[in-house]
């Protein structure tokens, strides 16, 4: 008895598609075949999975993508005000390196372990295009993401992006009249294989202040990414910023600018009584008071929230980076310093071009994914 080891994914594959692994064995002939493909992750098992064999060939095929995105977890991202904000690891985070052993069935004897490997499978999600011929090698010694590289920001804003494979982060500041002020390197102490980034002032301004009213634009340069960050010091509407999870599997920052609106949706429970009261002589439907009974007494009010965000005039390529924000499975909108998670309630979205429909703003809805109730009676 023998197996083959034919193919198995490589290179930077992602677990949000297909993990194919293919096999063959020696063994001819037997009815009861079967081949064992054990899935561990960490050192403890994950599946077994006894399969036939392709009546065709006699290959094997097992598609190992369902089991090891059960192993992902999305609670990595901690949004702080350091430049460094994490470094989600390979363990489940940014990636997951899963064990695979493939062993074979007949006869009444199962044979384990005849051939093993490992397998790391990345957390980025294939685009519409090129399925399963890109991959995440593009962006080593570069930012994690697609947006366009200018960016209009508030001072106080927290810009968090993604890298790959890079160990600093180098600010040059501009004035008014577009001359250098600055120019400030920040170590990130080695080459951080996945690194999530603060470059807004928060985080640039901790040790000492380089971003202030006197500075129109700064650049940011990572690896070989450059973006430039325009500031709007006076700001006239209060503005939010939605950080999500992209397509690479890392985060960004959407700012939604112009004006914002809050809307509010009640769900009653009721019930309903007598709105009177049986007396000694008389039957009454008010107190001395001139206070009336009531007739349904609401018992629990559950209220919903909903934002209601405007983006100024997206360009194209933004319209492109923001359609990863209507599909991420992970968003937290900032307010007044703190990150709630939130759910776009948008089930269809037009990625708009500037030739079609010229310039048109983005509204967006917005729920809380939290709950709140009146009092209980």
């Amino acid at each position: 008895m023998a197996i083959s080891n034919l193919a198995y994914p490589s290179g930077t594959p992602t677990c949000q598609d297909a993990l194919w692994h293919v096999f063959n064995t020696s063994v001819t002939g037997v009815t009861d075949f079967r081949y064992v493909f054990d899935v561990f992750v960490g050192g403890v098992q994950q599946s077994r999975v006894k399969i036939y064999p392709e009546p065709s060939n006699n290959k094997g095929y097992f598609d190992a993508g369902p089991i090891v995105r059960n192993t992902m977890t999305y609670e990595w991202f901690e949004p702080t005000d350091n430049i460094l904000t994490c470094e989600p690891n390979v363990s489940g985070q940014a990636a997951q390196t899963y064990q695979y052993r493939i062993g074979e069935e007949y006869s009444g004897v199962t044979y384990l372990n005849l051939v093993s490997g490992n397998v790391t499978a990345y957390n980025w999600s294939a685009p519409l295009l090129k399925r399963r011929v890109s991959d995440i090698t593009a962006y080593s010694n570069k930012a994690m993401t697609t947006r366009p590289a200018k960016i209009n920001a508030s001072i106080g804003d927290n810009i968090f992006i993604g890298a790959k494979d890079v160990s600093g982060l180098t600010i040059v500041t501009y004035n008014q009249n577009n001359t250098q002020i600055t120019s400030t390197t920040f170590n990130l102490g080695g080459v951080k294989p996945f690194a999530e980034l603060n470059i807004g002032s928060p985080a640039l301004n901790k040790s000492t202040t380089i971003i202030d009213s006197s500075v129109k634009y700064y650049t940011a340069t990572i690896g070989t990414s450059v973006f430039t960050i325009y500031l709007d010091c006076n700001p006239k509407y209060t503005s939010y910023n939605l950080h999500f999870m992209n397509r690479l599997g890392m985060f960004d920052t959407a700012k939604f600018g112009l004006a914002s609106r809050l809307n509010l949706n009640v769900d009653r429970k009721e019930f309903e009584k007598r709105d009177y009261t049986l007396g000694s002589n008389s039957v009454t439907y008010y107190n001395t008071n001139n206070k009336y009974n009531a007739g349904k007494v609401n018992y629990l009010n559950q209220r919903d929230y909903v934002w209601r965000l405007t983006m100024d005039a997206p360009t194209d390529a933004e319209y492109e980076w923001i359609e990863e924000l209507i599909y991420s499975p992970q968003i937290f909108m900032e307010i007044e310093g703190y990150y709630y998670p939130v759910t776009i309630a948008l089930n269809n979205f037009e990625i708009s071009k500037y030739v079609n429909n010229r310039l048109r703003v983005l509204e967006l809805d917005v729920k809380m994914n939290t709950k709140r109730y009146s009092q209980l009676r």
